[in-house]
């Protein structure tokens, strides 16, 4: 009821720029070796906290003193997610491409190739949906919208189960076809020439980028 309002936000922010950071190699620990729904568990609980001093804050300072801080915070979080979803974009494509470039000049790959550029893609997707998702949640808090950010908190642990398991779906699918394929590549590129095939390759490649 009587703090300073600029020093809330400033505390906010930085609370912010921690969490982010925290996050981001949480989320990449979390779901390449660990438990991304514990990873989750300690998004949602930090969120919980941020509400209460968010709250606290806000009653204590007032909402006019800081509302061009809220929006220049809020506009640099819809900045933030244009760039995630950019460099998602950016890599995905890079990854399909190198993939329809092996297969089209070494056929008996396609299976595996395939299902694991379709895991990749799938990676850097949940990565996206991830932190763009945690980006909505502050942001939503920042505005003082709980319920948002409880729901875009809760979408985070709905992209991690339904993406882990559809990568574990496609593990399974790469492991049972690793056999066959490397037997059938190895004939085909030792039977014919390995450095014309490489050179298909890397020719197929350049033209892609």
């Amino acid at each position: 009821t009587g703090g300073n309002p600029v020093g809330t936000v400033t505390d906010i922010l930085g609370g912010v720029t921690g969490t982010i950071g925290g996050l981001t190699g949480g989320l990449t620990g979390g779901v390449t070796g660990g438990n991304p729904v514990g990873a989750v568990t300690d998004i949602l609980g930090g969120v919980t906290g941020t509400i209460g001093g968010l709250t606290g804050g806000i009653i204590g300072g007032g909402t006019s003193p800081i509302s061009p801080v809220i929006d220049v915070v809020q506009g640099g979080i819809d900045i933030l997610q244009g760039v995630e979803s950019l460099k998602t974009g950016i890599i995905n494509t890079a990854i399909n491409t190198v993939a329809d470039t092996v297969v089209g000049v070494l056929p008996q790959t396609e299976h595996p190739v395939t299902d694991i550029a379709h895991l990749g893609t799938l990676t850097f997707e949940t990565s996206r949906d991830t932190v763009n998702g945690a980006l909505e949640t502050v942001s939503n808090l920042v505005g003082g919208d709980i319920q948002g950010a409880t729901q875009s908190a809760t979408g985070i642990l709905g992209t991690l189960v339904n993406n882990g398991s559809t990568a574990t779906g496609i593990l399974t699918d790469i492991l049972g076809g690793v056999t066959g394929t490397i037997g059938g590549l190895t004939g085909g590129v030792t039977g014919g020439n390995p450095v014309g095939a490489v050179t298909d390759i890397l020719g197929g490649l350049t033209g892609g980028v």
